[in-house]
C-alpha cells in the first residue's frame, strides 16, 4: 500500500517521498518499507534511525528526508491504521460447510457462514453474517445473534444466548454446570447463559449456567482471555475485565466497572457502578459505587491501601534505626 494512500484513508498529511508499504512495525525493529506508528515522544528517535516511514503529530520532529504523514492526533489515527493493515480471519465462508451437522429443526440464515466440523443443535437459530468456525458446537435451542463470531473450538452449551455483534475467543465454554455442590451431590443447573449484544470475550474464557435464571453479561462489555465467570454472575453493561480474572457465584458487576488483571472476586459480592479494581486484587466485601480498590488481597480503598504501605515503609525505616543505636550502645 502506498504511503499517500494510507494518509489519504486516515485523514492525514503526506510530507516527502510517497513509498510502498509492507506492514507496520514497531519502532525497535522497524527497517526501511515499513510504517512505524510514534504513539509516544520516546519512540520518536530511535523510529527516525530505523530507516522505515514515520506517522507522528503536527508538532513533533522530524527530518525532511524521512517520509511521514502528520495527523492531528496519532491516539485517534491509531485504530484506523491498525485497520488498514489488518489481515480478516477467513475460518468459513457463507453457507453450510459439507463436514458441518446441522439438526432438525435448526434455523440457519443464509448469509451466516458454518465453517468445518461445526455441531448445529435441534431448534438452534443462527442469525445474519453470524460467523462459526470450524469445530465449535452449538447446542440445542441456542441463539446466536446477526454478526456474532465464534473463534474455533467454542462450545455453547443449550439454550444459551447470544446478542448482536458478539464475539466469543477460541476455546471459550459458555453454559457449562457451575460448581455447585449440596450434601456432596452436584446441583442440577436448569438456567442458562445470555450475552447481550457487542459482549466480547478472549480465548479460553468459562461462563457457567446458572443454578436457576440466567448468567448475564451486559452489552457491550469485554471480557480477557482466560477468565472464570461463576453461576448466576450478573455482569452489567460497559464493564472492561482483563484477563486471568475470576468472579465467584451470584456476584454482581454493575456497568462500566473497570478491573485489571487477575482479579478475583468472592461469590455473592457486589461491585458498584464505575468502581475500578486494581490488578491481583481478592475482592472478599461489597465496593461501593466509583470507588477504586487495590492492595492484593483482601482488597481495600485505594487510599487506605496506600496508607498502610507508607505505615509499613515508616517501620522498616524505624528498625533500622533501632539496630543502629543499639549498635552503638
Amino acid at each position: 500500500m502506498l504511503l499517500s494512500e494510507v494518509a489519504r484513508q486516515i485523514g492525514g498529511r503526506l510530507e516527502g517521498s510517497d513509498l510502498e508499504i509492507v506492514r507496520l512495525a514497531a519502532p525497535t525493529e522497524a527497517r526501511p518499507g515499513e510504517l512505524v506508528v510514534v504513539r509516544e515522544a520516546r519512540f520518536l528517535e530511535v523510529a527516525l534511525a530505523s530507516g522505515a516511514a514515520v506517522l507522528l503529530d503536527e508538532s513533533s520532529f522530524c527530518p525532511d528526508t524521512v517520509s511521514r504523514i502528520r495527523v492531528p492526533s496519532v491516539q485517534e489515527a491509531w485504530p484506523r491504521v491498525l485497520a488498514l493493515f489488518e489481515e480478516p480471519e477467513t475460518w468459513a465462508q457463507a453457507g453450510i460447510h459439507p463436514t458441518a451437522t446441522i439438526e432438525a429443526g435448526a434455523q440457519i440464515d443464509p448469509t451466516a457462514s458454518i465453517g468445518a466440523y461445526v455441531w448445529v443443535g435441534q431448534g438452534a437459530c443462527i442469525k445474519a453474517e453470524a460467523v462459526i468456525a470450524p469445530f465449535c458446537y452449538v447446542g440445542k435451542g441456542v441463539t446466536i445473534g446477526a454478526r456474532t463470531v465464534l473463534e474455533p473450538r467454542v462450545t455453547l452449551y443449550p439454550h444459551t444466548r447470544l446478542g448482536a455483534a458478539c464475539r466469543i475467543g477460541a476455546g471459550s465454554v459458555l453454559g457449562v454446570v457451575g460448581f455447585g455442590f449440596q450434601d456432596n451431590q452436584r446441583l442440577p443447573h436448569t438456567g442458562r447463559v445470555v450475552l447481550e449484544d457487542g459482549v466480547e470475550l478472549g480465548a479460553g474464557c468459562v461462563v457457567q449456567r446458572s443454578v436457576v435464571g440466567e448468567t448475564r453479561i451486559g452489552a457491550h462489555s469485554k471480557i480477557g482471555d482466560l477468565t472464570d465467570i461463576g453461576h448466576n454472575v450478573q455482569i452489567g453493561k460497559g464493564v472492561v475485565m482483563v484477563g486471568s480474572s475470576a468472579i465467584g457465584g451470584s456476584a454482581v458487576v454493575e456497568d462500566e466497572v473497570l478491573m485489571g488483571g487477575w482479579v478475583v472476586l468472592s461469590d455473592h459480592v457486589r461491585i458498584g457502578k464505575k468502581a475500578r479494581l486494581a490488578g491481583g486484587s481478592g475482592i472478599s466485601k461489597n465496593v461501593p459505587a466509583g470507588e477504586t480498590w487495590a492492595g492484593g488481597i483482601p482488597a481495600q480503598p485505594v487510599r487506605r491501601h496506600w496508607r498502610r504501605l507508607a505505615v509499613l515503609d515508616w517501620l522498616a525505616s524505624m528498625e533500622q534505626r533501632l539496630r543502629r543505636l543499639l549498635k552503638s550502645e
